[in-house]
Formats: structure tokens, C-alpha cells, sequence
């Protein structure tokens, strides 16, 4: 009864800590939020993206090209609340503590230990990692979510219920129309459980047979998607090498003249193919930086983390050295082998992509790092109770859960109050006050002109206007899917400015942020960001 008392806390404390003011914090949708808003909404009404492709298997965004489930996930809160920012993140709410529920199930399974479980979960369910993804229409928190749930079934699959194999297997399959990064992490977990149980699995060849026809379904039409010009245009795009290009022409010349000169180890060194190992190997090591995952994750984007903090509590530092020590020494195999593999996966994905440490591509470092914290800390109680002295056992226990309170106050003061006055920039904040202040005044002229510098003001249009999805395909809609792509919406015109030949005209006002602003412009209204910056200026000239 007690240990199912702690569950519900828990799980109470995941869902408040995911939900309280969903809608609010972070201030504002970027353009991926509001592009997931409008085209579930476009699907919705007219069964149709913004390109007017029916039912599509990979949504085209700015030339990114985004796996589909998170979009139609996003139709049933539309249905219920409308266009808007709750709708558009409460699936990935959700699927948070479905998470954090995972994780003690996972934990349980492997382990047969229920104390470690529910710590596992409690980490889970505070963890800034998984909250600041929890929180927001990322697709990789409902990948993590199918990957854990996948891994669960399979587990208990093997436990003499191996019906549940099929629910393996379509959870595994869902998580690859999901997030990019699962279609790496997923073959490799399902290899490592494969070999991990392999005795087991010959026992179940039909089950096997048919679970297999499941992962054919999903997998064949990723084949065509992936390999696709869409497909490749996203893998060039995200690709950590795209840039060693110029680098290996470089290696080539060296190479030429170290073979002229009998220089077999500069020949060896400057090869393409080394060249690729340690940029890959460079890019993997940079996510087990201590400073980006304990202390301050300034290199990683913004709206990945809070200000001034690492992607886990630095108290949790010295209990996951304690826990992977103590992980070490496990005496069953099969756990041991499964955390410690996820653990080392979990960054490949992201290591061959631009842009490391990345928080979001390795989300599936989840929940490894709150299994070793919860073996950690499980270690340090049964250290800390062999202390005869009881008023020193006290002052330790003590010092540690001050330390691990201050934390988690500062993180949540951070996430709620800091977070979205510093980094509004970042989660474009203002679109909404800017279509507010231009709806009051667009009947009285004839164009509002908005910069395309402005980060894909039309996508937040449509958001914010819950601009009609058969009206805009009727005008077109969205055509060559380019980064820096024109449109035209009705008397908005969304554009790259050249003030040379502007027209200046008593009917347009335009619309620019703050580093466009020409000499000779006046100024009717300018919106600030949180922190008093101004972003947009509504002017004439």
C-alpha cells in the first residue's frame, strides 16, 4: 500500500509539473509549434497540408522535412480547444508521463527491484530534460516515449506473455514516423534486446513471424521516404560533414604529396575515411560534456534548456559516478547490459548531425541518466545508514536533501519566471501582439508588407488568425517550401525588402524587426520582447 501511494505521488507530481500553465510558459510557439498547429487544423479541415498534399507521411516545413505522427496526434486537442498553443502541446504533455510511467515499468522488469523503480521514476518525473521537452510540441518526447514503451513490452514478453511482442513491435514502429533521430536509436535497441534474448526468441518463432510483418509494415514506406529527395534534402541538412567538403580536398593534396615522399602514416592520417571517425567521434564525446550536462548548456540552443543550467541538476553528478560504479558490479547481466547500451547509443544519432551537444536529438539519453542517479543514490542510503553516529547521519542526509531542493527551487524559478524573459527572442515571442495591434488597423490600408528576416511571420499568421486552410489552398498556399520563401495572404504580403525600390505610399505599412529598421521611417507602434528589447517595428515611410 505504501509503495502505491509513492506511485500516485509521483505520477501526480509529473502530470502538475508537465501541465501548470502549459499554455503559457514557454511564452509563445516557435515556428515549428505554430507550423504543427495550423497544418493539423489544414489536415483537419481539408485532409490536406499547407503544400495541398493529402494525408502526407512527412510534412514539409521550411525544407525540413518532419515525420507525421506529432501532427495528427495534434488533431483531437484542435478538435476540443481549438487552434492554440494548449492544442498544439498537450500531446506531448501527455506522453511525458506516459514517459515517466514507462520508465518505472522499465526499471521494475529489469531490475525486480521496486524501491529503484520508483526512484528512477521520481527522476523521471522532475528530470529538466525531460520537462523542458514535456512541456513543448517537440516530436522527440513522444519518440522517447513509444522507445520505452517498446522496450517495456518486449521485456514482458519475454516473461512468458509473448502476445505482447506485437505491441513491441507497433510501438517501436510508431516512434519511427515520430522524430528522425529514432529511426537511428531504434534498430540499434532492437538489436541489442534481439541478442539479449535471443534463447528466448527461438522459443517464440511464430510470434516472432508476426511481429515481424508489423515492423514490415512500418518500415517499408520509410524505405521510399528516406530515400526520397525530400529524404536526402533533410540528411544534407542536419549532416555534421556537409562541411568537411573543403577539408577533404585539403587531405587529398596531402596525401598525394605524402605518397611522392614515402610518408605511408600522413597518407594513413589525412584519409577521407579517418577524417569522418573523428568528426563523428569529436561530435559523439561533446554530449558527455560535464559543464553542458550538469552545469550551464549555453552551446546548446535556447529553447532547449533553462538559463544558467545544465540538461540534468548538478547534485545529480556525483550519484551517477556512484551509480554507474555501482551498475558495474550488478550481478544480473541483463540489465546491466541494457542501460549501459542505451546509454552508449543514445548519442549516435545526433553525432552525425551539425549542431552538438544536442538536447533534443539525444532526448533518448532518457532514462539511462536517472537509473544511474537512483543506483546512486540507493548506494549512498545504504552508506550513509552504516554510520553509527546518528547525529552525523543526520547532518549528511541533511546537506544532501538541502542541496537537492535548492536545485530543483532554482530550476523551477528558472524554467518559469527567467526562462521566458531571457530567452523570448528565441521562442519568438511577439507575433501574437503584432497580429493583435495589425487587425485593429488593416481595414484602413490597402497592404501590411512584414520582412521574411522576421523567422516565417506567415506561418505564425496562419496560426494566429486561424486563417481558414480552404481559403489558403485556393490562394496557392505554401509553394517552394524554401527558408526564405515570399507569400501572399490576402493584403498581406510577406517579403524580402529592398528599400531602394519600395514605393512610399500612405497606404502600406510594413512590418520589420528591430535591426531593419531604415533612417526614415515613422514609427506608428514598435513590440517589445519579455526583456524590453523591441522585436517588431509597424511603421510608414
Amino acid at each position: 500500500m505504501k509503495k502505491i501511494i509513492i506511485f500516485v505521488f509521483i505520477l501526480v507530481l509529473a502530470i502538475f509539473l508537465r501541465f501548470w500553465n502549459l499554455a503559457k510558459v514557454p511564452p509563445s510557439p516557435d515556428w515549428d509549434e505554430a507550423t504543427i498547429g495550423w497544418n493539423a487544423y489544414s489536415i483537419l479541415k481539408t485532409g490536406k497540408d499547407e503544400y495541398g498534399v493529402k494525408f502526407p507521411l512527412t510534412f514539409r516545413s521550411f525544407d525540413d522535412y518532419k515525420p507525421p505522427l506529432y501532427f495528427y496526434l495534434t488533431i483531437p486537442p484542435i478538435i476540443i480547444f481549438g487552434v492554440n498553443l494548449l492544442a498544439v502541446r498537450l500531446a506531448s504533455a501527455i506522453f511525458g508521463v506516459i514517459g515517466v510511467i514507462g520508465v518505472y515499468f522499465l526499471i521494475k522488469i529489469l531490475f525486480k527491484k521496486e524501491n529503484l523503480a520508483l526512484l528512477s521514476m521520481f527522476f523521471m518525473a522532475i528530470s529538466p530534460w525531460h520537462l523542458q521537452f514535456s512541456r513543448i510540441a517537440f516530436e522527440a518526447n513522444v519518440a522517447l516515449a513509444w522507445e520505452i514503451l517498446g522496450t517495456v513490452f518486449f521485456l514482458k514478453a519475454m516473461e512468458k506473455k509473448k502476445f505482447l511482442l506485437f505491441f513491441s513491435a507497433l510501438f517501436f514502429g510508431l516512434a519511427l514516423y515520430t522524430y528522425h533521430s529514432a529511426r537511428v536509436f531504434v534498430p540499434f535497441i532492437v538489436f541489442l534486446l534481439t541478442i539479449t534474448y535471443f534463447k528466448r526468441l527461438l522459443e517464440i518463432k511464430k510470434t516472432i513471424l508476426f511481429s515481424g510483418i508489423i515492423a514490415l509494415i512500418f518500415i517499408w514506406p520509410l524505405i521510399k521516404i528516406m530515400t526520397s529527395t525530400e529524404g536526402q534534402m533533410r540528411l544534407k541538412g542536419v549532416s555534421a560533414f556537409s562541411d568537411t567538403i573543403n577539408l577533404l580536398a585539403k587531405d587529398s593534396k596531402k596525401i598525394s604529396q605524402d605518397l611522392e615522399t614515402g610518408n605511408w602514416w600522413g597518407s594513413f592520417v589525412h584519409n577521407r575515411r579517418i577524417r569522418y571517425v573523428l568528426r563523428f567521434l569529436e561530435s559523439y564525446t561533446t554530449h558527455f560534456n560535464i559543464n553542458w550536462l550538469f552545469i550551464d548548456s549555453e552551446g546548446d540552443v535556447q529553447r532547449h534548456h533553462v538559463p544558467d543550467m545544465g540538461m540534468l541538476y548538478f547534485w545529480e553528478l556525483p550519484f551517477i559516478i556512484w551509480g554507474i560504479y555501482s551498475l558495474f558490479f550488478w550481478p544480473d547481466r541483463r540489465p546491466k547490459l541494457i542501460i549501459f547500451s542505451w546509454w552508449l547509443l543514445a548519442p549516435i544519432a545526433a553525432s552525425v548531425s551539425a549542431d552538438v551537444p544536442h538536447a533534443v536529438r539525444t532526448l533518448c539519453f532518457l532514462p539511462s541518466w536517472h537509473v544511474f542517479t537512483a543506483l546512486g543514490c540507493l548506494a549512498f542510503i545504504g552508506w550513509a545508514q552504516k554510520i553509527k553516529n546518528k547525529s552525523t547521519q543526520v547532518i549528511i542526509y541533511f546537506l544532501v536533501i538541502g542541496t537537492f531542493l535548492a536545485n530543483f527551487t532554482f530550476y523551477l524559478h528558472q524554467y518559469h519566471v527567467h526562462q521566458s524573459i531571457e530567452y523570448s527572442r528565441y521562442w519568438q515571442y511577439g507575433y501574437k501582439q503584432l497580429f493583435e495591434e495589425l487587425e485593429k488597423l488593416e481595414d484602413k490600408y490597402e497592404k501590411i508588407r512584414i520582412s521574411i528576416e522576421a523567422e516565417q511571420p506567415y506561418m505564425f499568421f496562419l496560426f494566429y488568425k486561424k486563417y481558414d486552410p480552404v481559403k489558403y489552398l485556393e490562394q496557392g498556399g505554401s509553394v517552394s517550401g524554401g527558408f526564405w520563401e515570399e507569400h501572399k495572404i490576402g493584403k498581406y504580403e510577406f517579403v524580402r525588402f529592398n528599400w531602394e525600390n519600395e514605393v512610399k505610399r500612405d497606404k502600406i505599412w510594413w512590418v520589420v524587426i528591430d535591426k531593419e529598421l531604415p533612417g526614415e521611417a515613422k514609427i506608428i507602434k514598435t513590440i517589445y520582447l519579455l526583456n524590453g528589447e523591441p522585436m517588431f517595428h509597424i511603421f510608414k515611410i
